[in-house]
């Protein structure tokens, strides 16, 4: 599908959206920086910790931009067994009836098992995503590049403040973070420059209302080298925080979707959601969704939506296709054609409705503000523009 989303034909705009005034985008737009005074990293203040206001839209417009496959139930009454907890969980789709899990990443109760409590939250994939509070409130955010991290510009902007006064004043990333009392496995790590697209900085970004619902919600804030305290390193030698914990590639134009036609001709792709939403473990501990994602596009609008139990506080932690390890078969069995983990949407908004349970991010990709296929090498879109000048700005941390 990569290449081929924008002009599939199967894809069907819906019509009748009120959209934030945008200026005609004959060329593309830019970025807009901010560097914060600089400050030490701390430990979280967790009786003061508030998740980032999260933006939201009522489940009404959250119907009309959705896409509902068809078919028939299957006859019979549901049912489950028990199990080794001896509980009923509640059905995981929601009152919007689209299904997910979602469950803690950390090991809490290992049981017989000697596994220590944090596992496997300090492993890779999952410790390139980590807890990202700033002063505006506490998010999620995830490595792209060694010095690198990408998170949701909500996180680190108020929408269409259209001055320096609207950017947060302080940021601090959180690798792995899995518990209130010991932090984060990686220690914290201070952010600097934050970068994010001009038309959310001027507010005048496509969205279904003003802030909400946008093409362009997706910033990057530069970390610096920082001491490598790993077995094995000797000082002074210093490190970008990714090649301590790692990161993830990104991808655009519908890297990983598909056009199904067992899902009605939808427009899907397999998400691993990652995030620290205040409702569980009060965002001490990373929250793993599993879900179907499906893209969703009206007018010039451009978003991928998923069923999730996240709330306000995943805000901004990354959306991976083909997320975990490339298993190792033959050279003769062919496993699929994209088998790179790549994040493809950072959590943007949900509903005003608690319980609805429905997600949406921002489409990685070409769209009216960012029509090139091509942003230096970087990739196609508002991604590629945002990588594009964040590392020409910052060569050493890409």
């Amino acid at each position: 599908m990569i290449g081929r989303l924008l002009s599939a034909a199967g894809i069907a705009s819906i019509a009748g959206l009120v959209f934030c005034a945008t200026a005609e985008a004959q060329t593309s737009a830019g970025t807009v920086a901010f560097t914060p005074p600089p400050r030490a990293a701390e430990a979280p203040d967790w009786a003061k910790l508030r998740p980032a206001p999260m933006p939201a839209i009522s489940p009404k417009l959250f119907e009309t931009l959705g896409k509902k496959a068809r078919g028939d139930m299957p006859q019979g009454i549901p049912g489950v067994s028990s199990d080794s907890r001896s509980g009923n969980s509640p059905s995981a789709f929601g009152t919007a009836n689209v299904p997910y899990t979602t469950v803690r990443v950390a090991v809490t109760n290992g049981g017989l098992s000697l596994n220590v409590p944090e596992d496997p939250v300090t492993s890779y994939p999952f410790r390139a995503a980590g807890l990202f509070i700033t002063s505006i409130g506490g998010c999620t955010a995830s490595m792209i590049k060694p010095g690198v991290l990408l998170t949701a510009a909500h996180c680190v902007f108020r929408y269409g403040t259209n001055n320096n006064s609207g950017f947060a004043t302080s940021t601090t990333f959180y690798p792995a973070n899995y518990s209130g009392s010991r932090g984060a496995a990686y220690g914290s790590f201070s952010g600097g420059q934050i970068r994010i697209l001009s038309p959310y900085f001027a507010g005048t970004d496509t969205c279904t209302q003003r802030g909400v619902v946008c093409n362009n919600d997706i910033a990057t804030v530069i970390l610096g080298p920082v001491s490598d305290a790993r077995e094995g390193a000797s000082e002074p030698n210093t490190t970008y925080p990714g090649n301590i914990v790692g990161w993830y590639a990104y991808g655009w134009n519908g890297y990983s979707y598909v056009n199904s036609s067992i899902l009605g001709s939808t427009t899907v792709v397999q998400i691993t959601q990652l995030g620290y939403p205040g409702a569980f473990d009060s965002e001490q501990q990373m929250e793993r969704t599993d879900a179907v994602g499906w893209y969703v596009t009206s007018g010039d609008l451009k978003n991928t939506q998923i069923g999730s139990a996240q709330t306000p506080g995943c805000s901004g932690g990354p959306w991976l296709a083909n997320f975990g390890t490339q298993p190792s078969v033959s050279a003769s069995v062919k496993l699929g054609s994209a088998l790179t983990m790549a994040v493809i949407g950072v959590t943007s908004y949900g509903s005003t409705t608690p319980g609805y349970n429905r997600l949406g991010a921002s489409f990685f990709g070409q769209n009216k503000e960012y029509p090139s296929s091509n942003y230096g090498g970087y990739g196609a879109g508002n991604i590629g523009k945002l990588v594009e000048d964040t590392c020409t700005a910052n060569p050493g941390n890409c």
